[in-house]
């Protein structure tokens, strides 16, 4: 305001949110096709609940936000200084409340009132409080665009932590290379070319366990046990013990992260490449050692910073401008690499390396490992099983090689749902009057557990119900049917539902044509295109029983869709 390059701002926020939820549910029935009188039968009664049932819902929620910054900038000569500073606050609460009865005579009226009384009603509610305050900074630096540095600076604190802050600092530095004497006149069809690289700290306070947000636990927590014990000479009193104990040391979770890369382009500005190496190490992540503590120590452990986890990789981004003749063009391919690796996790004392979680991606699973599938009963008494074992089960494998088939001979899959490899290739193309758009996606090193059945209704994928095992198709694609009896090799993980979900897909393709500027013109128009596009409509995998985008096969899957339009400009 009354010095040059200075400026000052500040920002103030009220929100509210108000919301309500009613859900009225009633009991649903599952029909068949009578395939002699064609009429609809009734499966086995109603399905889900037995009566009809009220739940309610209602909540409310305020924020407060505050901020302030301040920002200098100067330049003189080659040197170029930008320092910004400022602070942060937020405050807020959140009430909740809930309401629910079952046992409804009808469906006719979904109120409270009508619902039953004594056991079959109940209520409920909460109300949360936060704060959150941060001081931040950043110094910019540079010399005449050819040397840049920057440094920044968070100092955050939270409720959610007795230590309340944390202190997060950053660095990154470029080097302009193309600006220098000797690279100019020795490398010359590159235009630009700057090399870069950075670390820096973050920390998160929104950390969880068990889907829940842990807030600062300063109290014992206490448990009611449905045991009494008799105070006096009659008195049955109900038992209160120690439940969870606390642990006030929790702190922010923490991401360190380090990058290396470059930006260039070159041959007139015709091509770019961006590519990048990168290494975060996420250090205290909330976990319990409910693995390496047995459960003889009568205590629910609390959760505690002792996690470890990595994520490192490459990725880049190149692309071709230009045009030839009639034709402009504008192509990118990008594609990238991460692995993820356990560094540090609670692990059971003494299991056998196969199954630990360290040094193996989050996520991955124990399975048995399927073999194949025993073909008759031959194959049955040949081979290690478990009890009941029949023709048309899956075959695991004897891992430990003990004989017998067990949790040891379970194994730490080296995969997850997370691919390890990714890429994209988009085109625009211009010829004359005519426009091309095309969007191709994929992945590589993902795997899902695909069950052949929906689970809720019973029913069966059609792949498999036609190629399974029976007595007198013994050598199949896929195990015998089974009657949801938990049978050992269905109700046990195993890799015979490991499906690699990897695949390349059309993702998008447009084709459109512009009317000429003569026949516009005449028409007294701006200007008309005419326009086909589709989604979805070319997909290359070997995923057989869902879409590969998805991790389930009880959800739709991506719907191809081909459009026709125009658009018409006054």
């Amino acid at each position: 305001p009354w010095v040059k390059g200075l400026t000052v701002q500040g920002n103030f926020s009220f929100d509210k949110h108000m919301r309500y939820r009613k859900r009225f549910e009633t009991p649903w029935y599952l029909y068949t096709w009578n395939g002699s009188t064609s009429d609809p039968v009734t499966i086995s009664g109603p399905r889900g609940l037995e009566t009809p049932q009220l739940t309610q819902n209602a909540g409310d929620a305020q924020k407060i936000t505050t901020n302030a910054f301040v920002t200098y900038e100067h330049t003189a000569a080659n040197n170029s200084i930008k320092v910004m500073a400022g602070t942060e606050s937020q405050q807020g609460i959140d009430n909740w409340m809930n309401a629910f009865r079952k046992n409804y005579v009808a469906g006719d009226i979904d109120e409270l009132f009508a619902g039953a009384t004594d056991q079959y009603m109940s209520n409920d509610g909460s109300a949360t409080q936060f704060a959150r305050r941060s001081y931040f900074g950043r110094f910019n630096y540079s010399y005449g665009q050819k040397y840049l540095a920057e440094l920044v600076m968070r100092y955050d604190g939270s409720y959610m932590f007795d230590d309340q802050y944390g202190f997060f600092p950053g660095i990154s530095v470029g080097w302009r290379i193309s600006e220098e004497g000797f690279w100019s006149s020795n490398i010359s069809f590159f235009d630009d070319f700057k090399i870069r690289g950075s670390w820096g700290q973050t920390g998160n306070d929104r950390i969880y366990y068990d889907d829940e947000l842990q807030p600062y636990k300063y109290l014992t927590l206490y448990g009611f046990s449905d045991k009494t014990y008799v105070f006096g000479v009659s008195n049955d009193n109900k038992m209160l013990y120690e439940q969870a104990i606390p642990n006030p040391e929790v702190t922010w979770e923490v991401a360190n992260q380090f990058n290396i890369g470059f930006n260039s382009t070159f041959l007139n500005s015709r091509m770019t490449l961006e590519a990048d190496y990168f290494h975060n190490l996420r250090t205290n992540i909330l976990w319990r050692r409910s693995a390496s503590v047995p459960a003889s120590a009568g205590l629910s452990l609390p959760p505690e910073n002792i996690g470890e986890v990595a994520n490192q990789g490459f990725e880049f981004v190149l692309g071709f401008r230009g045009t030839s003749g009639s034709l402009r063009y504008d192509i990118a391919l990008n594609g990238s690499y991460a692995k993820n690796e356990i560094i540090f996790w609670d692990e059971t004392p003494g299991i056998p390396d196969y199954q630990q979680s360290t040094g193996r991606p989050m996520g991955s699973d124990l399975y048995y490992e399927a073999i194949g599938v025993f073909e008759d009963q031959g194959d049955v008494d040949a081979y290690p099983t478990w009890a009941d074992a029949q023709p048309g089960d899956v075959i695991f494998k004897d891992v430990n090689e003990d004989g017998v088939i067990d949790g040891l001979d379970r194994v730490r899959n080296e995969k997850s749902g997370l691919p390890r490899y990714t890429g994209g290739l988009s085109a625009n193309l211009y010829f004359k009057n005519f426009d091309v758009s095309i969007l191709f996606q994929g992945t590589a090193g993902a795997v899902a557990y695909i069950s052949p059945e929906s689970g809720e209704i019973g029913n069966y994928y059609e792949e498999y119900a036609a190629n399974r095992w029976t007595p007198t198709s013994p050598s199949s694609e896929y195990p015998r049917a089974w009657n949801r009896d938990n049978e050992y090799w269905r109700s046990q993980g195993n890799t015979f539902w490991l499906h690699p979900t990897d695949y390349i897909r059309l993702k998008n393709f447009e084709i459109g044509y512009n009317l000429p500027t003569r026949v516009i013109n005449s028409l007294g128009i701006e200007g008309l295109r005419i326009y086909a596009n589709g989604l979805n409509l070319l997909t290359f995998d070997k995923v057989k029983l869902i879409d590969p985008e998805l991790t389930s096969g009880t959800a739709y899957p991506l719907p191809r869709i081909v459009n026709l339009g125009l658009t018409l400009t006054f």
